[in-house]
């Protein structure tokens, strides 16, 4: 049957194979895909999107990767620093020559050392950069002038299209944002101020997408400033606030200044005990009839803190002002209102299909819900879609659960 499979593969056309090529990672291709034939060997060799991935590779291939692959041949390197994989990131440094990687389109790092990415910025070719994102670990003063400056330079280029920066207040302020920048798609965290979003927003006629880990009172403290000034962010129709950590009228006032939105997601950071809830689809319909016309869809995850334990009764009057016909008619927006029983003074309020990335699940949980959409999770698993990680909290012994039915989404 393998030999079967493997004759079949033989047939595809080389370009396919290379699309098959884009979704695997370089340690399968060269390791598992390269030896099967000559024919493969060949359409290896001749493969030139590799995506270098240091957090993927394992340290007993790591010496015979450097050697197979072509520096000509890579599009993508992930710079990774943790403790799993210590001193790897410098051993690659030791065993590449960087001046060879000719055609990067986008350069990750994740937990790097500043003298690190400055050692690695000053020798990479980064003229062909589409995307990069860049996390500074450890700082050192010695080279503030030179990553604010390799910064700026990456940023002036007219290739550059996505931009992820989590650094330090001090760099961002020092980084000096050309005129006209090209990117479409930011990242960026909450070290940020109003004064230099309004900058960055200014000098970026092209972004879309803004996504903001955390709102923070570094930006919601010039609101007023910047409401005065007519400064808003019109070219914007993405908007992703991860963690909010603001009141709900300090929400809105930033929302004002995104009046062209077509896509909101907002994640709540805080599990609030207080009268400003994000929790109200009255408050929340009659702000978007009014100041986000284009709004085509909005995602939540809300937490919320109740002074009195929650019953499903409770559940539902909650959820009544997400049954109107603008949520479930107009807007298409269904949402889930839950609790745990153990737990119950905690409620989740959040839309589906969930889009989070991962969730966490206590293992005798028992939680009671309410929804307005007209299947349960049992019946509809597209509800998860979006999950591709479970985080699992286990209060006692696994095999008191063997018996229990698990559904399971693909």
């Amino acid at each position: 049957m393998l030999n079967n499979t493997i004759s079949s593969m033989k047939t595809l056309p080389v370009e396919l194979l290379h699309r098959i090529f884009d979704n695997l990672d370089a340690e399968t291709i060269l390791l598992s895909i390269r030896p099967v034939s000559r024919l493969f060997r060949l359409v290896v060799d001749n493969y030139d999107r590799y995506v270098f991935d240091l957090k993927l590779i394992s340290k007993t291939n790591f010496y015979l990767l450097c050697r197979l692959i072509s520096p000509k041949n890579v599009i993508s390197i992930i710079f990774f620093n943790n403790q799993q994989t210590l001193g790897q990131l410098d051993l690659f440094l030791s065993l590449v020559r960087l001046q060879e990687f000719a055609r990067l389109h986008s350069l990750i790092f994740i937990n790097i050392d500043e003298f690190q990415l400055n050692f690695i910025l000053k020798r990479i070719n980064c003229n062909t950069l589409t995307s990069l994102s860049c996390n500074i670990r450890i700082y050192d003063a010695r080279y503030k002038n030179a990553t604010t400056s390799r910064l700026s330079s990456i940023i002036a280029q007219s290739t550059l299209r996505k931009l992820k920066l989590d650094i330090s207040a001090e760099r961002m302020l020092e980084i000096s944002w050309p005129s006209i920048c090209t990117i479409e798609y930011l990242t960026i965290n909450d070290r940020i101020t109003m004064d230099n979003l309004c900058k960055i927003s200014q000098c970026s006629p092209d972004l879309h997408t803004l996504v903001m880990k955390k709102t923070s009172q570094y930006i919601t403290n010039n609101l007023t400033l910047a409401n005065h000034l007519a400064i808003n962010f019109r070219q914007l129709t993405s908007l992703i606030i991860d963690e909010i950590d603001v009141t709900i009228d300090q929400l809105e006032s930033f929302l004002l200044l995104t009046p062209s939105l077509i896509h909101l997601k907002l994640i709540d950071g805080q599990n609030r005990l207080d009268g400003k809830r994000l929790i109200d689809g009255e408050r929340w319909e009659e702000f978007i009839k009014i100041n986000l016309p284009e709004l085509e869809k909005f995602e939540f995850y809300f937490n919320e803190w109740r002074l009195t334990k929650q019953t499903k009764t409770d559940l539902e009057l909650t959820i009544a002002s997400f049954r109107t016909p603008f949520w479930i008619e107009y807007k298409k927006c269904f949402v889930i209102c839950e609790c745990d029983m153990k737990y119950s003074f905690n409620i989740r309020l959040y839309s589906i299909p969930i889009f989070k990335s991962s969730v966490f699940y206590t293992l005798n949980s028992k939680k009671i819900f309410s929804s307005t959409y007209h299947m349960t999770i049992d019946q509809d698993v597209s509800v998860m879609d979006n999950i591709n990680l479970v985080y699992f909290g286990l209060t006692q012994s696994v095999d008191d659960h063997t018996e229990e039915k698990v559904c399971y989404s693909t």
